[in-house]
């Protein structure tokens, strides 16, 4: 086997995330929009009665977009992830009122979308999220509780249902998602409304 020497970034992460929930389909998430680094504007997207999905809102192309979108219609659930690199990057003033800008004005365009393929899914409650990479798996619970402090300073919404998604690396490289949502972490995504 070949091992990779590689520095984690905000891509990166995100894959890490989008990869477990392709391969966990059992807990019933999907991802509705993923915003990669390079391309042209995107997409968000609804699983039509086929399972096929379908386009339900375009972005702009220079318009401000989170960067990923999970669906779970057996929990009736949304989380809208904005990520970056590390936790200080996300806790930055600017880059979390931004952040809260565009988890809040996504929130509004679902909430009120009047697509056939959304339209029950209009109801579903809609948790905030943030994404990042950590060096030190011991500081899970320490970084979650300061990027839920910068959260609150920013946000009307309630920090208790802030889900913080960290990626770690293990001792052989490999890299693993930490789901930590009301102060505890969790290596499988599973919330019930």
């Amino acid at each position: 086997m070949i091992k990779y020497t590689f520095n984690v970034n905000e891509e990166i992460a995100r894959w890490v995330t989008e990869v477990y929930i392709k391969n966990q389909q059992k807990l019933g998430w999907w991802v509705a929009f993923t915003n990669p680094i390079a391309g042209p504007w995107k997409k968000i997207t609804a699983l039509n009665g086929e399972g096929v999905p379908v386009e339900i809102y375009r972005f702009e192309r220079e318009g401000e977009r989170p960067d990923l979108i999970l669906v779970n219609d057996m929990y009736k659930l949304v989380i809208i992830v904005e990520a970056k690199d590390y936790y200080q990057k996300l806790i930055a003033p600017d880059q979390m009122k931004k952040s809260v800008r565009v988890i809040e004005g996504i929130s509004s365009i679902l909430v009120n979308s009047s697509n056939e393929h959304w339209a029950v899914r209009v109801g579903y409650k809609i948790l905030p999220a943030f994404l990042w990479f950590t060096e030190d798996t011991n500081s899970i619970l320490n970084e979650d509780k300061i990027v839920k402090e910068a959260f609150e300073k920013c946000s009307k919404l309630d920090p208790n249902e802030l889900i913080n998604i960290i990626i770690s690396k293990d001792a052989s490289g490999n890299l693993h998602n930490n789901f930590v949502y009301r102060g505890k972490s969790n290596k499988d995504l599973l919330l019930e409304n």
